[in-house]
């Protein structure tokens, strides 16, 4: 089986964002190959402790994918302030026998944001809607780097993740986690404080989700905040108040596009447009509305650079989610001269968040015990959902493939967590039931 095979076969998909399929990645010709260990939200230490427990695992990950794509050039991104890891890096590097960089990044946000890191590592700018393979560039999350090492050494699907689970509970934690437990298992251990909403992702991009909601392959983090908590209220505001509101209350101060990281890379988006045309009017062939393919949905406009706290991010996504066809011509464009001066302090940013006080380390508590029955997403990543290949009654292994997708489509193939009974099947989920 060829490299690109095993790395399909294994559900591999991008473990640190929006999940796209990693086979594809490694059917390119990039001359750098970035590991993204920034660990770009508040609070989370995830990618921390894959480097801890895993880090050899990792160096050969990025040293296969480098050898196979033909880089010249393997960088192990990380923030500075990660410095305790650094010397267990370096090791792994040099018993591998080389060939890779560590690349430091200062604690700012979003440190991980893929183009933003191409830039900072590279000084090459993706192109507008473009992918950083445009820029001769590959990018991965240091999960996903051992994953694909288990892949191709160890042939190990993907069947378990790192999550953090933080934020205002009384055990946070970070755990080993089956794909498919429910969401709720992982709150019992932590302990949430009464009247905490829980978030999936992150603390800026993550999204509100309900106790019966299941770990997927892109399940990073479960944050738990107060109510009133400005990250919050921005997420659960309806688009008519914040529409409401942002007509009465923006004054055009810019505030949202000086602080905008794409913005500062030379894309052609500004925020404070997008709010005026809320009061104007709006052409969806504009190059202001079709800006919203261009927001990255960092969040830095909303929850940080707004003096009112309104929300361009959400207006942005309403756009976005409305516009069938965009046709933004090319351009050259740089990076705004001042771009590191802008960039938000993380410190700054969890002060306005009110979150400085559960700024804590994470414990490492191991695999997290469940015994199931475990509920497994069939479409867990950007492409075409997967279609299941068994049947309710069947018995399952460990490992199994559960569904496929098509060699044609783009996605890949979903693994049982565990040994067991399969429960139930529908379009959207099949239940595992484990062995007692």
């Amino acid at each position: 089986m060829s490299f690109v095979e095993t790395i399909r076969n294994a559900g591999i998909i991008g473990a640190g964002g929006a999940g796209f399929p990693t086979y594809v990645k490694m059917q390119s010709s990039p001359d750098t190959l970035i590991c993204n260990a920034a660990e770009c939200e508040p609070l989370l230490y995830t990618d921390y402790y894959v480097i801890q427990n895993h880090i050899e695992g990792v160096v050969r990950g990025i040293l296969l994918a480098k050898a196979h794509l033909g880089a010249e050039r393997a960088v192990f991104a990380i923030k500075e302030k990660r410095h305790e890891l650094f010397p267990a890096i370096e090791k792994a590097i040099k018993e591998a026998g080389g060939g890779i960089e560590i690349f430091t990044l200062g604690d700012y946000y979003p440190a991980g944001d893929e183009q933003s890191l191409v830039h900072d590592v590279t000084g090459r700018i993706v192109p507008q809607n473009g992918i950083p393979i445009q820029v001769n560039v590959v990018v991965n999350n240091v999960l996903t780097f051992f994953q694909l090492w288990n892949a191709i050494e160890n042939n190990v699907p993907v069947t378990e993740r790192y999550v953090s689970v933080v934020g205002r509970v009384k055990h946070p934690y970070v755990a080993v986690v089956p794909i498919g437990t429910p969401f709720s298992v992982l709150a019992k251990r932590a302990e949430p404080e009464p009247g905490t909403v829980m978030l999936e992702g992150g603390v800026m991009m993550g999204h509100i989700r309900n106790p019966e909601d299941t770990v997927t392959k892109t399940t990073g983090a479960l944050v738990f905040l107060e109510e009133g908590n400005p990250a919050v209220h921005e997420k659960v505001a309806s688009f008519q108040s914040v529409t409401r509101f942002s007509k009465s209350a923006c004054c055009q101060c810019t505030e949202c596009t000086v602080l905008c990281p794409r913005f500062n890379l030379g894309h052609d988006i500004e925020p404070h447009m997008i709010m005026r045309t809320l009061n104007y009017g709006l052409d969806a062939n504009s190059s202001v509305a079709q800006a919203a393919y261009l927001c990255c949905q960092c969040g830095v406009c909303s929850m940080f650079a707004c003096p009112f706290g309104l929300s361009p991010k959400r207006v942005y996504a309403d756009f976005r989610a409305r516009l069938k066809e965009f046709n933004i011509p090319a351009r050259e464009h740089a990076a705004d001269p001042f771009n590191d001066a802008k960039k938000l302090p993380s410190k700054r940013l969890k002060a306005r968040l009110n979150i400085l006080d559960i700024d804590v380390k994470a414990e490492f508590i191991g695999t997290l015990p469940y015994p199931g029955p475990y509920k497994i997403r069939m479409k867990q990543h950007i492409g075409a959902p997967a279609t299941p290949i068994v049947k309710i009654g069947d018995r399952v292994r460990a490992g199994q493939v559960l569904a496929t997708v098509k060699t044609e489509e783009l996605g890949t193939p979903v693994h049982s967590p565990a040994a067991g009974d399969v429960l139930e099947i529908t379009e959207e989920f099949i239940t595992i039931g484990s062995e007692s």
